[in-house]
């Protein structure tokens, strides 16, 4: 950063820390008059410079002044109005904040800093020269001219255009063609300026004749545009704009929009630092006129502006049909989930969340600006809508694959060397659920941050859409990419301060070779796909490198999933029960599970069958086939052992049938057995992906006098709320905690999981015990039910009725 723009960054902090005081000092005088007669306009201005700490003080550097005016605001919003004035944790979160504010303005601080007034970094009106002998047309379009930020410097008289012009150097000039001189006395004077000064600024000439004389007299005294009177403002307004904007550099324009000066300061510095031509107000009313002078190709917009909400002034932008295709963004430091979805309902507009780091203005500005560009491109020239588009990711500025096709291909053309990764982030559509999608955009848009700050000058970083990243490397050296690919990993797993919520993100990775210089571009990217998906089905090292065994994996995978309709039709799918025990040692049940023996690749892991399965849309056939068998086999046991229970899992597609509580109640009636006979086991991803429909679902279930277990407890983004919100009885923790039980931390939350658990009334089903120290431990928290090898392995009918397991007197653990 040059010295100049340190001096500037400097400048502005201290000028901050100037504010910080006086913002102090007007909490302070809002409270009092709060206090003394609970005015409304006192409660108003508290609320909103709480809300314009909250954006501004993370930006500055200042993360605590945020954080206590975001309590605040957040206070004086939910408190009744007329309570505000009493409220305790009111009065104590103020003087925190106070204090704060305070903490970061001394004297001493400021005394050696020279303070730079605002206007230092700021914009002055540009200077025009409107010369016309009415006096009528010279006071109609003045007001207009000034309201759109032009400084007008009136003549009435031509003979006074060159001195005008020697002292006030304007930018630009309106002026009429005809005055008592003669009748192209605009144009000769101006000829005789260009000679006499050698400036050369543009000039528009008006003129109530249009002829053809006049307006080549208007050519040659080297005008930019010639119109005919009556002239429209709004004309002037437009052709100045174009004529002002600088044609060397054409920098994106931007516009902000926002009633806090501090942070205008702010993103307006960070933007210009960038290239940008930055354009600022924080009067909404101004806003229009703005858009209208300078057509922006972004617009940023506070929401919460006194006088006229962020949302409204959207809405009167859309109202003009030369502003209807300009983006705009909208800010805002509260997290009010309806201004989020208003705001994107708004002709497709987006929001982003305050405080907003400045690499992550740069990063949602450039993609916007970009494509907004492209866009305005497309109406002057002839171009493929597709083509545009493809360009460029929205999110976070990245080419799109389409480019990444291009890049490979002359790579290949020119022989050289180089890796294709394939990225994809782990359980990401759990973070849109659980979080919402502006979280699950942050996290798109840090991941290709941090990638992207590991990468050469050389390498590449795309996105399409989704939680997929791919890159292209430069290199031969497979090795140098497998610890790119490592240190890519682990910058991902680093804790984001960007987030309120904490995720922990991991990812997977697939690599491939330009070896093969006879395979075009979609080969490669279709091999580094099948190793990313090689490296997502293996836990730990989750980078791989592509080989022919995966597409002989793909292969067997394709011919898997095309026998699955045969093999249901045929019941080739057959069930196996893992035996529960309860605290006691007794034989409390069976967990009903599914085998498949295939005629040609031989058994087949459930984990392999069950997601294909799921992606063909026959999941439930295997449920019902399992139901029917299952149940038939509990009713012949049950004459034996009447207590005995079936535990059978119930996926998506399952919960959402409306049919499924007709269903167990007929089959359960064919096999005489009670509802209590049954055990529904169900996921975290149900309670997510069903959260809208799924509580009257289970509570249904519940009265008809089933059982609900949530199985595999901990491994997703596991919310207390699933154990408080939704009728569950028995929660299964799953086996990765009880296999961890040697490691102490491990251990606290699995106990922790139990006690809680026992405080909310529900029963706790270990899952994996293997081994006789994990028992123990258990057995010592009174856990109530076990499952695992240490026990039995899945067994057939077969294998149980040879077995202990069946008789009356069974009793396994040493009580």
């Amino acid at each position: 950063m040059k010295q100049t723009d340190k001096n500037k960054w400097r400048a502005m902090q201290i000028q901050y820390r100037l504010n910080l005081r006086h913002k102090a000092e007007s909490i302070q005088q809002n409270w009092m008059a709060l206090q003394q007669n609970t005015d409304p306009a006192a409660l108003t201005q508290l609320q909103h410079l709480s809300h314009q700490l909250a954006g501004s003080g993370s930006i500055y550097g200042f993360p605590d002044v945020s954080r206590y005016a975001k309590s605040l605001n957040h206070l004086l919003q939910s408190v009744e109005p007329t309570k505000v004035s009493n409220d305790t944790t009111i009065k104590l979160q103020l003087a925190d904040l106070i204090q704060e504010l305070n903490n970061h303005y001394t004297d001493e601080y400021v005394a050696d800093e020279p303070e730079v007034p605002l206007a230092a970094l700021g914009f002055n009106h540009a200077k025009i020269v409107f010369v016309d002998d009415d006096t009528d047309m010279l006071q109609y379009h003045r007001a207009p001219l000034e309201a759109a930020g032009y400084h007008v410097i009136e003549l009435q008289d031509i003979k006074q255009l060159s001195a005008t012009v020697a002292e006030q150097q304007p930018l630009a000039a309106i002026c009429d063609m005809v005055f008592p001189e003669g009748e192209t006395a605009g144009a000769d004077y101006l000829i005789a300026l260009r000679e006499q000064q050698g400036i050369n600024f543009p000039v528009i000439f008006i003129s109530a004749f249009d002829t053809f004389d006049s307006r080549l007299a208007a050519v040659r005294a080297g005008s930019s545009h010639f119109l005919a009177k009556p002239v429209s403002s709004q004309a002037l307004i437009q052709m100045l704009a174009n004529l002002l904007q600088p044609q060397e550099a054409n920098p994106y324009r931007i516009l902000l929009v926002d009633d806090d000066a501090d942070v205008l300061r702010f993103y307006r510095q960070a933007l210009q630092l960038a290239g940008y031509q930055i354009f600022c107000t924080n009067d909404p009313k101004n806003a229009l006129t703005l858009m209208i002078k300078h057509q922006p190709e972004l617009v940023l917009i506070d929401l919460h502006m006194p006088g006229c909400h962020g949302l409204e002034l959207g809405q009167v932008i859309r109202q003009h049909n030369e502003l209807v295709n300009i983006p705009i963004v909208f800010m805002s430091a509260d997290e009010s989930t309806d201004e989020k979805l208003a705001a994107v309902r708004l002709a497709g507009d987006e929001f982003i969340h305050k405080p907003i780091a400045p690499w992550r203005l740069l990063m949602v500005v450039e993609a916007r600006v970009k494509r907004s560009r492209l866009l305005q491109q497309q109406k002057r020239q002839i171009m493929r809508q597709p083509e545009l588009v493809q360009h460029l990711d929205t999110l976070t500025a990245l080419p799109t694959l389409w480019l990444l096709k291009k890049d490979i291909e002359h790579l290949q053309q020119n022989r050289q060397p180089f890796y294709i990764l394939k990225l994809n982030l782990n359980k990401f559509h759990l973070v849109n659920d659980v979080y919402g999608h502006g979280t699950g955009d942050l996290l798109l848009q840090t991941v290709a941050w941090k990638l992207a700050q590991q990468l050469r000058a050389e390498d590449k970083l795309y996105r399409q859409n989704g939680d997929e990243f791919w890159l292209l490397i430069h290199s031969a050296d497979v090795n140098a990419v497998q610890k790119l690919a490592e240190k890519l990993l682990f910058q991902l797993s680093q804790h984001s301060e960007a987030f309120h919520a904490n995720i922990n993100l991991s990812a997977s990775i697939g690599l491939c070779a330009s070896h093969d210089q006879t395979a075009n571009a979609d080969t490669l990217m279709q091999q580094a796909n099948m190793a990313q998906h090689e490296a997502k089905k293996t836990p730990g090292y989750q980078i791989r490198c592509y080989n022919s065994t995966m597409q002989s994996n793909i292969s067997k995978r394709y011919q898997i999933q095309q026998s699955l309709k045969q093999a249901l039709l045929d019941e080739a799918f057959y069930p196996v029960y893992q035996p529960i025990v309860n605290s006691q040692g007794m034989l409390k049940g069976f967990e009903l599970l599914s085998r498949w023996q295939h005629s040609e690749f031989g058994p087949i892991a459930p984990d392999t069958f069950i997601p294909l399965l799921e992606e063909e849309g026959l999941i439930s056939q295997l449920t019902q086939q399992m139901l029917h068998k299952g149940l038939a086999q509990l009713a012949h046991w049950r004459k034996t052992l009447p207590e005995l229970t079936l535990s059978i899992n119930l996926s998506v597609p399952d919960i959402a049938d409306a049919q499924l509580p007709e269903l167990l109640q007929q089959l359960l009636q064919k096999q005489q057995l009670p509802s209590t006979a049954l055990t529904l086991e169900i996921t975290e991803s149900i309670l997510i992906q069903q959260k809208d429909h799924i509580t009257k679902k289970l509570e249904h279930l519940k009265m008809q006098g089933f059982s609900i277990a949530l199985d595999d407890f901990g491994t997703g983004y596991s919310s207390l709320s699933y154990l408080n919100n939704y009728p569950v009885d028995i929660l299964k923790i799953d086996r990765s905690f009880v296999s961890n039980l040697s490691d102490p931390k491990a251990r606290r939350l699995t106990l922790a999981i139990i006690h809680l658990a026992k405080e909310l009334e529900l029963k706790v089903t270990a899952e994996g015990v293997e081994q006789l120290q994990q028992l123990s431990i258990l057995q010592d928290e009174y856990c109530h039910f076990y499952q695992g090898y240490y026990f039995s392995k899945p067994l057939t009918v077969a294998e149980l009725e040879q077995s202990q397991w069946l008789q009356p007197s069974s009793q396994l653990l040493d009580t």
